[in-house]
């Protein structure tokens, strides 16, 4: 009814018959509402209200491209008015200076730390989107980046992280099994909360997490996003055209097994960024640096040794 089924298309989607692009709305609409209910007990206007309106605009967005495949241009350009409109409501979420904690930091002018924040916002969805290319990945970073938030956080906000993590969890026990996709709407919604979530977190008075530690948590995908963006560039296509050429497609390449792909990929966040935490301020977010680039070209130089085999 709604018009929102994934078929394959013997390219790059190559799932057996028609899934329901609605996971999304599965997790958002419970842990939206739920926290609502829990803010409103708390009392008091907080910046995390701007989530709501922001997710849910970006989300219809998402659904009416799982529809209809709206251009790139038109995405985009929701994408900045709502990070914008976010900003605007809450400017306390512009980031005022880089925070590598051990008060270690970078003053930021006003306005340039509003950029900065809306072009890092909408540069993240679209990293998040180009990720959710393989069964579990995309969800299990949200589980993951749900639990760190839900370490950092305090009141309200933690009890937001820990409805994503629950919410994402459930969907993943069907997501591994290709009975539900989180569909464009679902990673552009899913995105939209993650970011503005983990900005309002690492603003929170007493939170022990800083804004540099949250680009640690995102770095992976961001990383694959900008190697997909270059190498399409230098070849003459698009930035953001499709192709198999995405890390999960190498990690499938490479071991094959859809679990055993989302199981390195959930580490290879998870492993730099409990590492960067545990060491702290500049020491930390470098190793967290460090270590996903090393792991993220030990499996580039994993795929095309497989590749490579199977050629031969």
């Amino acid at each position: 009814m709604l018009g929102v089924i994934d078929h394959p298309d013997s390219f790059r989607k190559l799932h057996r018959g028609a899934v329901p692009l609605v996971g999304g709305l599965a997790i958002l609409a419970p842990a939206t509402l739920i926290g609502i209910f829990l803010s409103l007990i708390e009392g008091g206007v907080s910046s995390h209200w701007v989530i709501v309106p922001c997710a849910t605009v970006l989300f219809v967005m998402g659904m009416m491209d799982d529809r209809a495949h709206l251009p790139p241009p038109i995405r985009l350009s929701v994408s900045l008015v709502m990070f914008s409109l976010a900003i605007i409501l809450a400017p306390e979420l512009a980031l005022a200076r880089l925070d590598f904690g051990g008060r270690l930091f970078i003053e930021l002018a006003p306005m340039l730390g509003a950029l900065l924040t809306i072009i890092s916002l909408v540069g993240f969805q679209y990293a998040f989107n180009m990720s959710d290319g393989a069964d579990g990945i995309a969800s299990g970073m949200a589980v993951i980046w749900g639990m760190f938030f839900y370490i950092g956080s305090t009141g309200v906000l933690s009890w937001i992280s820990l409805l994503m993590v629950a919410g994402g969890l459930v969907f993943l026990i069907f997501n591994m099994r290709r009975w539900i996709f989180l569909g464009d709407s679902g990673a552009y919604g899913m995105s939209a909360v993650m970011g503005l979530l983990g900005l309002c977190i690492a603003a929170q008075p007493g939170s022990s997490m800083t804004n540099m530690q949250l680009v640690g948590l995102f770095l992976l995908p961001v990383v694959d996003c900008l190697r997909l963006i270059v190498t399409r560039i230098r070849a003459g296509r698009a930035p953001f055209s499709p192709d198999r050429e995405h890390l999960h497609h190498h990690l499938l390449r490479w071991q094959v097994s859809p679990m055993r792909t989302a199981f390195i990929y959930w580490m290879m966040v998870l492993i730099p960024n409990s590492a960067g935490l545990l060491v702290g301020g500049l020491e930390g977010f470098l190793l967290t640096l460090v270590l996903t680039l090393l792991s993220y070209r030990a499996v580039m130089i994993a795929s095309v040794k497989t590749a490579n085999l199977s050629a031969g």
